[in-house]
């Protein structure tokens, strides 16, 4: 499911729907893969919460690569680790997850869609 279109990219950038990027479409399809992946799938469709922060964390996510490129990502594969103290090396160079922008990351946080924790009874 795409979480937001060109006019909803383009208010949250406050353009007009033509300055936006030829592939804004693309963009925002992949931006709501990734929003996908982040929380683990965990968006429900008729929670209007929900859907707002996907929508947010989507634009965001567009935004974040406009400016920074598409490709960016935060760490490459990982090189060595140890167990004891815990300690990881990741590989430089290309590979790794696709960074999550902080608005996105804040939109989806504040609607409770990131929270991997048990549930308290």
């Amino acid at each position: 499911m795409v979480y937001a279109d060109k006019t909803d990219l383009a208010a949250y950038l406050a353009v007009e729907v033509t300055a936006l990027p030829a592939d804004a479409d693309r963009l925002l399809a992949r931006a709501s893969e990734h929003v996908d992946y982040k929380t683990l799938g965990k968006i429900d469709t008729s929670n209007w919460d929900h859907l707002d922060a996907a929508k947010k964390a989507t634009c965001a996510q567009v935004e974040s690569w406009m400016q920074q490129g598409e490709t960016s990502a935060f760490r490459g594969t990982v090189e060595s680790y140890t167990i004891g103290k815990v300690g990881m090396r990741y590989a430089q160079g290309a590979g790794g997850e696709t960074k999550t922008a902080p608005r996105a990351e804040q939109a989806l946080m504040l609607a409770g869609l990131l929270y991997r924790g048990a549930a308290l009874k």
